[in-house]
C-alpha cells in the first residue's frame, strides 16, 4: 500500500515525498499471517474470529489497546476490544477516540497519527487529549466500496508512535476480518433456518430438535450441556430464533473469557467513576438483553460471588450497576451452556446448588459426534459444500476410504473439529475426490484412526463414572497424537483439527489418571 490515506507525520502534516533509499537488509520478522489463517479455520463463531484477529494485531503492533468496530446505521458498536495484557477493557466504548473512528468510517481511508501532540488536526481534540494518547492507527474494513467497520489501535503517553509499515502490513489482516464482519452484520436467522442448523438424522439429534421446538416459545431457563464442540452455541441461537424474543439480537457472554475482576461490570454494567477508567455510564450485558435472550457460555467457570449476583437478578428481575445504587428492571430469558458436570461442581463447592436449581428448568444434552452414526458423513458433506461455496472453490467428492475413516474416527473435538477439517480440505485437497490421506488424521492405519493405549473398557475393573472414562479416552487419544507429532503441539493440534488451547485443555485431563512423568512433553 503506497498511499495509506491521510497519514500524519510527527510534524502534524502530510508525509513529504521520499527520496529513493538505498536497499538495506531487513532484520524484522514478518508477521506470521499464515499461522493466523490456520487458526481462523478452527474458530466457532465470527465473534471468536474477531477476538483472535484483535489478539494478533495488538500483540504484533505493541498497541496498548485495540478494538474491532462494526459500523451501524447510526454510529458504530465495539465488536471486540482488549488491552495489552489481553484483558477486556471495563469500558469498551470509552477506550477509543470517536473522532478518529467516525472519520475513518466516513472517508474509508486509513488514518495514522504519528505524534498526537504535534498533529495540527488532532492535538487539541478532546476525545484524544482526555485519554492522553501518544499515537493512533485506524484502518477501514471495506467490501465492495462499503465500509463495514474499522480496526482501531492506540498507544498511550508512554508508548512510541506507530510506524507507517504497520498501516501497510495490517491491510492483509483487515482483509481477513471482513468476512466475519459480514456475518455479524447479517440479520438473525429465521426459525426455520435455526432448526436447519441442528443438522442430523440420528435419533439423538432428532430428539434434540423436538425438544428445542417445544421449549423455544417459552421463557424457561435452559441448561445446555455437552462436550466442547458439540454445538451448544448453535442450539442457543436456534432457541432464541424460534422464541418471541427473536426480533432483538441474542446477547452472549463467555464466562471463562472475561477476567474475574471485570466480569461484574461486564454483566451488570458500571456507573461513571465507579473505578479507574470508567469515564461514562456503561450498560452491562444483562441490561443489553432486556427483551431478548442472554447466553452465558461456560457458566461452570463463573466465580461464586457472581453466581450469587446472577441468582438475585434471575429472582428479582432487576440489576444494579457497579458503583450505583439505583435498581434497573430487566426482562431477559436465560440460556446457559457448559461442558462441566455441574452436579459434581456443586459437590466440590464450586457452584451454588440454588443457582443450579434455577437455571436447570430444562436441560438439553448435546450428544458427542462419535455417537451420532451417519451424521458424521452428512455433516462432512454439508461443511465441505459450505466451504466450497463461500470460498468459490471447485466441488469435491469424498472417497470410500475417506468415508470409512471419518466414520471410525473418535472426534475428540466433535462438530467443531469436523467443520475445521472440511474447510481445510476444501482449500488444500489436490484431486477432485478426497482420499484418506487428505484428511490428515493422526497415526492412521488402513484407513482407521489410531487406537490409544488402554482405550477399551476393562470388564474386570469396578464401574466408575462415565465422565471419567470418557475424559481418560480423550486424553489418551490426544496424547497419542502428540507422540505421533514428535511432541510438536501445533502439529498435533492441526492433525486433530483443534486449537492449541483446546489441545492443552484436553491434556490437562490426564493429570487425574497418570503421574506427570508419564505425560508426553510438548514443544510449541
Amino acid at each position: 500500500m503506497t498511499d495509506i490515506g491521510h497519514t500524519e507525520t510527527a510534524a502534524g502534516g502530510l508525509d513529504p515525498p521520499r527520496e529513493p533509499a538505498a536497499p538495506r537488509r531487513r532484520t524484522r520478522t514478518p508477521l506470521p499471517v499464515g499461522r493466523l489463517a490456520d487458526a481462523l479455520a478452527a474458530v466457532e463463531s465470527p465473534d471468536e474470529a474477531l477476538r483472535l484477529l484483535l489478539d494478533f494485531v495488538v500483540e504484533a503492533t505493541g498497541a496498548d489497546r485495540g478494538a474491532v468496530i462494526l459500523a451501524q446505521e447510526e454510529g458504530f458498536r465495539v465488536a471486540a476490544a482488549r488491552d495489552a495484557n489481553g484483558e477486556l477493557p471495563s469500558d469498551a466504548g470509552g477506550l477509543l477516540s470517536h473522532t478518529v473512528v467516525n472519520e475513518v468510517l466516513r472517508s474509508g481511508r486509513p488514518l495514522r497519527i504519528g505524534e498526537v501532540g504535534r498533529s495540527r488536526d488532532y492535538a487539541r481534540e478532546p476525545s484524544i487529549v482526555g485519554m492522553r494518547l501518544r499515537s493512533v492507527l485506524c484502518l477501514p474494513l471495506t467490501l465492495g466500496g462499503r465500509v463495514l467497520g474499522t480496526f482501531y489501535l492506540d498507544r498511550r503517553e508512554t508508548g512510541s508512535p506507530f510506524p507507517e509499515r504497520h498501516a501497510q502490513e495490517l491491510t492483509v489482516i483487515a482483509a481477513l476480518a471482513v468476512p466475519f464482519l459480514v456475518q455479524m452484520a447479517r440479520p438473525a436467522p429465521s426459525a426455520e433456518e435455526a432448526t436447519d442448523a441442528l443438522v442430523g438424522d440420528s435419533d439423538v439429534m432428532c430428539a434434540v430438535r423436538r425438544l428445542v421446538e417445544r421449549i423455544a416459545p417459552t421463557d424457561l431457563c435452559v441448561l445446555l450441556v455437552g462436550e466442547t464442540g458439540t454445538g451448544k452455541e448453535v442450539t442457543a441461537k436456534a432457541i432464541h430464533a424460534m422464541s418471541p424474543r427473536a426480533p432483538r439480537p441474542l446477547v452472549a457472554v463467555n464466562c471463562s473469557a472475561v477476567p474475574e475482576s471485570l466480569l461484574e461490570a461486564e454483566l451488570f454494567g458500571a456507573k461513571k467513576g465507579a473505578f479507574t477508567g470508567s469515564v461514562q455510564d456503561r450498560k452491562g450485558r444483562i441490561e443489553a438483553a432486556d427483551g431478548s435472550t442472554l447466553l452465558l457460555d461456560e457458566v461452570g467457570d463463573m466465580p461464586l460471588s457472581m453466581q450469587a449476583a446472577l441468582l438475585r437478578a434471575l429472582e428479582e428481575r432487576e440489576i444494579v450497576r457497579v458503583g450505583d445504587t439505583e435498581p434497573r428492571r430487566v426482562d431477559f430469558r436465560l440460556v446457559v451452556a457448559t461442558n462441566k458436570d455441574l452436579d459434581a461442581e456443586v459437590a466440590a463447592g464450586r457452584f451454588r446448588e440454588d443457582l443450579l436449581f434455577r437455571i436447570r428448568e430444562v436441560t438439553v444434552e448435546l450428544p458427542p459426534l462419535r455417537v451420532r452414526g451417519d451424521d458424521v458423513l452428512l455433516l462432512a458433506r454439508l461443511f465441505l459444500r459450505q466451504a466450497e461455496r463461500q470460498l468459490s472453490l471447485r466441488v469435491h467428492g469424498i472417497g470410500p476410504d475417506a468415508e470409512r475413516a471419518l466414520a471410525e474416527y473418535a472426534w475428540p473435538g466433535n462438530v467443531r473439529e469436523l467443520r475445521s477439517m472440511m474447510r481445510r480440505i476444501a482449500v488444500l485437497a489436490d484431486g477432485v475426490q478426497i482420499d484418506v490421506g487428505a484428511l490428515g488424521l493422526p497415526a492412521r492405519t488402513n484407513g482407521a484412526a489410531p487406537t490409544p493405549p488402554a482405550a477399551g473398557p476393562d470388564e474386570t475393573a469396578p464401574a466408575r463414572p462415565l465422565r471419567d472414562a470418557r475424559d481418560e479416552f480423550v486424553w489418551r487419544y490426544v496424547d497419542a497424537a502428540v507422540r505421533h507429532a514428535g511432541g510438536d503441539a501445533l502439529e498435533a493440534a492441526r492433525a486433530l483439527g483443534i486449537s492449541v488451547r483446546s489441545l492443552y485443555r484436553y491434556r490437562r485431563l490426564g493429570r487425574r489418571f497418570v503421574a506427570p512423568a508419564a505425560v508426553t512433553p510438548v514443544s510449541e
